[in-house]
């Protein structure tokens, strides 16, 4: 998993499918991106990043791995909020260890 595999697999299916979702983890931080009409999916397409721009860190360690779950909850979410036709939060982050949760 890394962004260049994400970049490649959003060109080659970005015109071919309805509804996408993209969870991203640093540590205790995690980012799920949703990409399901013209402007989230361009807002999407501004997400994706030259590998060498990344930040340095582990996505899942001993201490984080509960993360990941909460990060396929999270995907999960949006996909039934899509199959729902319910609006989608296409940016949102939640920074555990601060207890911030942001919407954009």
């Amino acid at each position: 998993d890394s962004i260049s595999a994400r970049t490649a697999i959003w060109r080659a299916i970005r015109d071919q499918c309805q509804f996408w979702v993209d969870g991203r983890m640093l540590g205790e931080t995690i980012r799920v991106l949703t990409a399901a009409d013209g402007a989230s999916r361009e807002r999407y397409a501004q997400t994706l990043f030259n590998p060498s721009e990344a930040q340095q860190g582990s996505c899942t360690s001993r201490s984080t791995i509960y993360a990941a779950g909460i990060a396929a909850g999270l995907m999960l979410h949006q996909l039934t909020r899509w199959l729902r036709g319910l609006p989608l939060d296409c940016d949102t982050t939640f920074n555990l260890l601060a207890g911030e949760y942001t919407v954009a």
